[in-house]
C-alpha cells in the first residue's frame, strides 16, 4: 500500500495577490472555487480521481485571503470531485458561511433521503455538479428529484465527449442548468465549432448559463487569448446568462499555475463594458442563486 507521503503533489497554487487592475463592484461574486481540507478534518476520498497525486489544503482561511485580494464579496462553492460524493466539508462551509456562499454538491447518491437533501437545501446548496469523470451514465430519476427542490444541475463535460444521451440530458435539463468552463470546447476547431455551437443552442433555451473560464486554453500560460473568440461570442449573445468564475484553487492543472489577480484582470478585455461585468459579477449570481443585494 502506497504511503501518502510518497506521492507527488499536485501543482501548488500561487498564492500572491498584486492589487487587480479590475476593480470589482460591490457584492462580487466568485461562481466557481472549491475548498481542499484541512484534509486531517476533511480526507479526500480514496477513489478519487487523480489518486496517485497528492493535493494542498486551501482552506477557509485560504479562500478569505483570496477573496480579499480579488475584491470579491461572496462566492459559489462547488464541490471539488476530490471528495466524490461525500458533502461533509461542502456542509460545513455552507454552514460556517451562511450570508456569503451558496453551494453545489457532486450528484448526491439515490439513496439520499428527501430530509437529507431540505438539510442541504436549507443550507444553501442550489445545484448539483455532474462530471463525466464521476457518472457513468445519466440518472434521470435523481435529476427530476432534485429539480423538485430547486437546484440546478452543473455540467463539466467537454464538449468533444458528448454522445447523443448526454446531450439530450443537458439540452432538456428541467429548470435552469449551468455549463462549466465555457463547455470546455475544442480550443483548435474555434467558436464556429459544431461543439460549441452545442453550448450557443443551449444558451438559446434562456435556462442555461456559461461560466466564463480560460480552463480550456491550448496555452501553457497567459494570455490564454485563443479563448477570446468563445468569450466573445458568449458576451455578444447572451451576457444575462453568462457568470464567472475563478476555479480557485486550481484542482487538476497541470501546467504553470496561473496568478488568480491575472485570471480576474482578463475580464477588463474579454467585458470592456462595466455595466456588462457588473451584470456578470453580482446580477446574474443573484437572479441564479439567490444572492440577496448587497
Amino acid at each position: 500500500m502506497t504511503d501518502l507521503a510518497d506521492l507527488p503533489f499536485s501543482p501548488r497554487i500561487d498564492r500572491t495577490y498584486p492589487e487587480p487592475k479590475l476593480k470589482l463592484p460591490s457584492g462580487a461574486c466568485d461562481c466557481h472555487f472549491h475548498f481542499i481540507g484541512p484534509q486531517n478534518q476533511f480526507p479526500l476520498v480514496p477513489d478519487r480521481p487523480f489518486g496517485h497525486l497528492q493535493f494542498e489544503d486551501t482552506t477557509f482561511k485560504d479562500w478569505e485571503l483570496m477573496q480579499k485580494g480579488l475584491g470579491l464579496s461572496r462566492g459559489l462553492h462547488v464541490q471539488s470531485m476530490m471528495y466524490g460524493r461525500n458533502y461533509e466539508l461542502a456542509l460545513h462551509a455552507a454552514c460556517r458561511y451562511p450570508d456569503r456562499i451558496k453551494t453545489v454538491v457532486i450528484m448526491p447518491w439515490p439513496e439520499i433521503t428527501d430530509r437529507e437533501l431540505s438539510i442541504l437545501t436549507d443550507s444553501g446548496v442550489v445545484g448539483a455538479r455532474i462530471s463525466w469523470m464521476t457518472e457513468n451514465q445519466v440518472n434521470h430519476k435523481m435529476i427530476e428529484r432534485l429539480h423538485d427542490f430547486g437546484w440546478a444541475m452543473h455540467y463539466l463535460i467537454p464538449m468533444a465527449e458528448l454522445d447523443r444521451e448526454w446531450e439530450d440530458m443537458i439540452f432538456h435539463s428541467p429548470g435552469n442548468f449551468v455549463i462549466e468552463h465555457n463547455g470546455v470546447p475544442p480550443v483548435e476547431k474555434g467558436a464556429e465549432s459544431e461543439e460549441f455551437n452545442f453550448v450557443l443552442r443551449c444558451l438559446d433555451t434562456d435556462r442555461c448559463w456559461v461560466k466564463l473560464s480560460p480552463r480550456f486554453s491550448a496555452q501553457e500560460d497567459f494570455p490564454f487569448d485563443d479563448t477570446d473568440p468563445f468569450v466573445n461570442k458568449l458576451v455578444e449573445l447572451a451576457p444575462h446568462r453568462l457568470l464567472w468564475g475563478s476555479d480557485w484553487p486550481h484542482p487538476q492543472y497541470f501546467k504553470p499555475m496561473p496568478n488568480d489577480v491575472s485570471l480576474l484582470d482578463m475580464m477588463l478585455s474579454w467585458v470592456p463594458d462595466e455595466k456588462t461585468r457588473e451584470m456578470i459579477f453580482v446580477t446574474n449570481p443573484e437572479n441564479l442563486f439567490g444572492f440577496t443585494s448587497p
